[in-house]
């Protein structure tokens, strides 16, 4: 808050928004000077832990530029970084990183990291890239016009790269079936995929609209469309008519709602299809109730794990495999299977989703009346870029 009080203005002319989130490195960097500047002082350079990674590996210091925009220090116009931020947090420019390709060889294996993990020592290493930018490679979501879902812990949509790469997140989406899943228990003997999957075949039993129950999937407070760490989780239209069944349905139809207002931010009419990776979308029932409710085509390729998929693009480049990421995605990236929106549930949806809205705009104004000593801390991955926690409540 400080930092947007007291430089908006400034911050918004060079990172577009004046919007500062507590998950992104800036802010931090901030605390760092005002509270432990000893701390600082003695730093050589700041690095994401990709980069560290590497740096022990290799000896060589560097970053990428997705991993440098995750930290709301990085002037993407002009591919550097902001002296403007770094002025503002009080960190010198020498203190950060150089920024590179991802595709680039940073070096070899060293001796002493050969004996330490087994690696042959001159094993060529690549600069890599952020999870977020390894992912829409795996996806091939960079230069094929789709867009990218990704169904994790928490969820992000990244929107086709033109006419002009949207982005937003929520907070919890797998999480709020862990939590689902932890809270009803398991069946004795079930290991945690049976327990996934009996969740799956309760709610498939259930017709959309889960009989009358509404979900805002707010568990650790909201990232997208609308920032509000504060924001709780509610179950709306709860009567002693509804089961487990219902409630399991509710949490994954209320997830979807959520990522169908994050589209509905974009340009209108830039998405009609999306690749979907991530450990939920291994789901078919959720696959086909996000398409229901968006009204847009999932596709989901062979190869989940695109973040991991990405990564060995951006190596495989670096050593010549390919001429470009996007040429590597092209060859690599097959599509297993193709589920288009059903139009009578996609109907039922388009009735209930103004109602979700209603819901979220009323109930909205109390989240911060809710006193803090009847919350529990949590602290799970947020999906951020720079790949940090978060912290809630804040």
């Amino acid at each position: 808050e400080w930092m947007a009080r007291e430089h908006g203005a400034a911050i918004e002319e060079v990172m577009g928004t004046s919007r500062v989130s507590s998950t992104w490195s800036a802010p931090k960097l901030r605390w760092i000077y005002e509270h432990q500047p000893d701390l600082l002082a003695r730093t050589h350079r700041f690095l994401s832990v990709k980069d560290y990674i590497r740096m022990r590996l290799t000896d060589t210091i560097a970053t990428d530029p997705s991993d440098a925009g995750g930290t709301f220090l990085f002037d993407r116009r002009r591919g550097e970084w902001s002296r403007t931020m770094l002025d503002i947090v009080g960190v010198p420019l020498e203190k950060m990183s150089p920024i590179c390709p991802s595709t680039r060889v940073a070096g070899g294996v060293t001796k002493e990291a050969a004996c330490a993990t087994g690696l042959p020592e001159g094993t060529p290493v690549v600069i890599g890239g952020g999870d977020t930018a390894a992912t829409r490679l795996g996806a091939n979501a960079l230069s094929s016009g789709r867009a990218c879902l990704y169904l994790g812990t928490a969820a992000w949509i990244s929107g086709p790269q033109r006419p002009a790469r949207a982005f937003g997140a929520t907070a919890t989406t797998g999480a709020a079936l862990k939590w689902l899943a932890e809270l009803l228990g398991p069946a004795p003997g079930m290991t945690t995929i049976q327990t996934y999957a009996a969740l799956d075949r309760d709610a498939a039993r259930v017709p959309p609209g889960a009989n009358g129950l509404l979900f805002l999937p707010h568990l650790m407070g909201e990232r997208g469309p609308q920032y509000d760490p504060q924001a709780k989780g509610v179950l709306f239209g709860l009567t002693l008519a509804h089961h487990r069944a219902e409630v399991t349905r509710a949490v994954l139809e209320g997830c979807a709602f959520q990522l169908r207002a994050i589209l509905d931010q974009f340009e209108s009419g830039s998405v009609d299809e999306m690749m979907v990776v991530g450990g939920g979308a291994k789901s078919s029932l959720w696959r086909g109730i996000i398409a229901d409710v968006t009204g847009i085509r999932l596709l989901m390729p062979q190869v989940q794990e695109a973040g991991a998929l990405g990564a060995a693009l951006f190596a495989a480049v670096g050593l010549g495999l390919f001429a470009s990421p996007e040429e590597g995605a092209e060859r690599w990236v097959r599509i297993a299977e193709c589920r288009d929106p059903l139009p009578d549930a996609h109907a039922m949806y388009n009735r209930i989703y103004p109602l979700y809205l209603d819901l979220e705009e009323r109930v909205a104004p109390l989240y911060e009346r809710v006193p803090v000593e009847m919350t529990t801390e949590l602290a799970i991955d947020t999906g951020e870029e720079d790949g940090s926690c978060a912290l809630w409540p804040s």
